[in-house]
């Protein structure tokens, strides 16, 4: 059995919501062979219920609250639990305090779970933006879960790869998303709601094209991206152009604007562009590309021609 302990300092607001987000996500999947708690480093809140603000939010989401009583962590939890996942850096530096060196390997943060390594989850503590935590909660249990189911079954991450949609969602493109649990877009979206709707299919992670920059929803996009998913670094632009020189760290930078495909591997680092997905230009093809990861490494790269007459 699989053992996960979410780590906050009181144990009443986000350690509390991502093992209440993680135990519905369980139960909807009829997962029984994962057990989830969550702990404080800290005393003050012992014995509490969640914070009544927190609970209102998860409750909102439809997400069932159980009994709670906020607990503090020992050192035997560093021995007990497989994934030991902190909310902040705080949370961390206490976590490997109380559980020793032998434990530093299993010690994350949440937030790295959803492709944002070093990234906390903000504390409504102070931010009182409760539904703004429990969404970065969520992403980060989706993440984690992906990552665990992925694990036990010996399977590669799956990531689909796509560009410059171009207001056009095909079908063909939204069925060959499924099985993949992260889902990249390297701008010219031009439609919000396209965003919105890859959003039910999985992690989602987009940056803006040159067209997206006249969309009021789009135009806040990043130009630049860098995140991480399974292990493996990625930086994501629009325009090649634009790729900055120090790519320390990185092991695949994705592009798009050219819609035409393109797949290299220079001194190691995988160079792709998955081409156009939403309205051939030029007599081109259409086509999307899918990422296998395994143990931080990208096993496969497959690029996937779509049907134009699918709409």
């Amino acid at each position: 059995m699989i053992k996960i302990l979410f780590v906050c300092h009181g144990n009443i607001c986000r350690s509390a919501a991502a093992e209440m987000v993680l135990k519905q996500m369980l139960r909807d999947r009829g997962i029984t062979d994962i057990q989830v708690d969550s702990a404080a480093t800290s005393r003050e809140e012992i014995g509490n219920d969640i914070y009544p603000p927190m609970k209102k939010a998860l409750q909102q989401k439809n997400y069932s609250c159980g009994p709670h009583s906020a607990r503090q962590t020992t050192a035997a939890d560093g021995g007990r639990y497989d994934y030991l996942i902190g909310m902040d850096q705080e949370n961390l530096y206490n976590m490997k305090r109380i559980y020793g060196k032998a434990a530093s390997g299993r010690i994350s943060l949440l937030r790295a779970w959803a492709g944002e390594p070093g990234q906390e989850i903000d504390d409504p503590w102070y931010t009182h933006d409760f539904r703004g935590a429990l969404a970065q909660i969520e992403e980060g249990c989706r993440g984690l879960l992906a990552h665990v189911l992925a694990e036990g079954r010996g399977e590669p991450v799956r990531v689909a790869v796509l560009s410059d949609s171009h207001g056009l969602l095909r079908r063909a493109v939204v069925r060959e998303l499924q099985g993949c649990v992260h889902i990249l877009h390297a701008g010219d979206i031009v439609r919000e709601s396209d965003l919105d709707e890859l959003r039910l299919y999985g992690r989602i992670y987009a940056v803006r094209g040159n067209n997206d920059l006249w969309q009021d929803g789009l135009r806040g996009l990043a130009g630049i991206l860098r995140f991480e998913i399974a292990g493996v670094r990625f930086l994501m632009t629009h325009d090649r152009r634009d790729v900055p020189r120090d790519l320390t760290g990185v092991q695949a930078v994705i592009c798009g604007h050219t819609h035409r495909y393109s797949e290299e591997w220079i001194d190691g680092r995988l160079w792709l562009n998955p081409g156009c997905c939403g309205r051939a230009r030029f007599g081109g093809e259409l086509t999307i590309a899918r990422l296998e990861i395994r143990n931080g490494r990208i096993e496969r790269v497959q690029k996937i021609i779509l049907d134009e007459s699918e709409g």
